[in-house]
């Protein structure tokens, strides 16, 4: 037997609402302020490494898992630009996700925030990686001036896995498909939303005027 006109219509709606509506299973969002709690100021010129929203992550698999970001949250400027690679091979301006692949002893995030400092020329919030030699671990954080050694940093992320001398060749292997703004419906899904809709009405308009004439029939 088959399905009806309404079935074949519900059924397209509701895989377009799926596709439109659903994340992927290994996206790490982020949609809260970053310094809530914290005593972080933008405009007195010191800098705070805040620590109190971190998460810790068991791992992240660069094949397919994404760190997702609301734009309405941070101030990134609608759109992400990516590089990957030691600081002094970043470009001057533009980027505004980073993947450091410097090292050192002590290494830190407000280590990792200067050396981008140096390297970039424009201002803007950004978002960037690195590896903590001290933890063992990769880390993910906010910064509210890329261009400002004495900006705001938001330690969002540790990746627990992998951990100690594996954690820094991993960040290499990074590339600009594991960040993303907050994820909207693909254009498809769009299409396929709006063609279910115009069916159901076209189905709708038919019924009624069939119903309008069996009336006028009957009466």
């Amino acid at each position: 037997m088959k399905p009806s006109v309404p079935s074949l219509l519900t059924l397209s709606l509701c895989a377009a609402l799926g596709a439109a509506g659903t994340a992927r299973a290994a996206d790490a969002v982020f949609d809260t302020n970053p310094f809530a709690g914290s005593t972080a100021n933008p405009d007195d010129g010191i800098r705070v490494v805040f620590t109190g929203n971190q998460r810790s992550l068991p791992s992240f698999d660069v094949a397919g898992d994404r760190f997702v970001f609301d734009a309405a949250v941070f101030d990134v400027g609608g759109a992400l630009s990516f590089a990957n690679g030691l600081t002094a091979s970043l470009p001057a301006s533009g980027p505004n996700v980073i993947v450091v692949l410097d090292t050192g002893s002590g290494f830190n995030a407000g280590t990792a925030a200067n050396l981008i400092a140096d390297a970039l020329t424009s201002d803007g919030a950004g978002i960037f990686m690195y590896s903590n030699v001290g933890l063992g671990v990769n880390r993910l954080v906010y910064s509210t001036n890329l261009n400002l050694n004495t900006a705001d940093l938001s330690v969002l992320a540790r990746i627990e896995s992998p951990f100690a001398p594996d954690a820094l060749p991993a960040l290499a292997g990074f590339g600009a498909d594991n960040f993303a703004l907050a994820p909207v419906p693909e254009p498809g899904s769009y299409a396929l939303l709006l063609g279910g809709l115009t069916m159901l009405g076209t189905w709708a308009r038919r019924r009624l005027n069939l119903n309008v004439k069996a009336d006028s029939r009957t009466a």
